[in-house]
């Protein structure tokens, strides 16, 4: 008879049982992503400091007055209705009102121009420059200290010459960059009456201001 083969059992010798895994790597990974978020809870936390939140800045005054507001000054000369409109190219006619507001216009350091103007009415309501006239002096880049005079208008309801009447000229756009806030002029216009039934307000084409400022 043949005797079965004997079981033979593999010894395994410390020398050769297979090394562990180092784990050097993954704490170098772990200190570099608590560094990373202790990083980014400062930057958060800084925020504000780096990039504040700017709010625009207005400076006020009355018809007559040189108003400077970031890059430019503005005086308006003076405010006229009604209810038809001559702007030098059409007549057109409103079922409410045209206001028409004749002002000078300067950049304050640099050249710049108007980028939003916009009636404000005791109500709170703000009615900008109207698509359907010229309004020229609004697209006119002006040098610095060197006024150009023109008309912009302004299509109202009647309803919104109910109370005062404030200018409002906001100098950059509306998003404000991240050196400087929007400027914005408000000048008190007062009480505007409503134009009687066909009367007439002619636009002022862009001019320079003879004189300048203190003319």
């Amino acid at each position: 008879m043949t005797e079965p083969a004997a079981a033979t059992t593999a010894v395994v010798h410390p020398e050769d049982a297979p090394a562990p895994r180092p784990r050097r790597a993954d704490r170098a990974a772990t200190v570099v992503l608590l560094v990373l978020a202790v990083v980014v809870g400062a930057a958060v936390a800084r925020v504000d400091t780096w990039w504040p939140t700017l709010t625009p800045t207005t400076t006020r005054g009355d018809v007559g007055d040189v108003v400077t507001a970031g890059p430019l000054r503005v005086r308006v000369d003076d405010v006229r209705t009604g209810t038809t409109l001559e702007d030098g190219y059409d007549t057109l006619t409103t079922g409410g009102v045209w206001v028409a507001v004749d002002l000078a216009v300067s950049a304050s350091t640099r050249e710049a121009s108007i980028d939003t103007l916009e009636l404000r009415d005791a109500a709170g309501r703000d009615h900008e420059a109207s698509q359907r006239a010229g309004n020229r002096i609004l697209s006119r880049y002006v040098d610095p200290d060197v006024p150009e005079a023109g008309t912009v208008v302004v299509e109202v309801p009647e309803r919104a010459l109910d109370g005062d009447l404030v200018l409002r000229v906001l100098t950059e756009h509306q998003d404000a960059d991240l050196d400087r806030p929007q400027a914005i002029a408000e000048i008190d216009l007062g009480r505007v009456e409503a134009p009687a039934a066909g009367t007439v307000v002619e636009v002022v084409g862009p001019a320079l201001v003879p004189g300048g400022w203190d003319a």
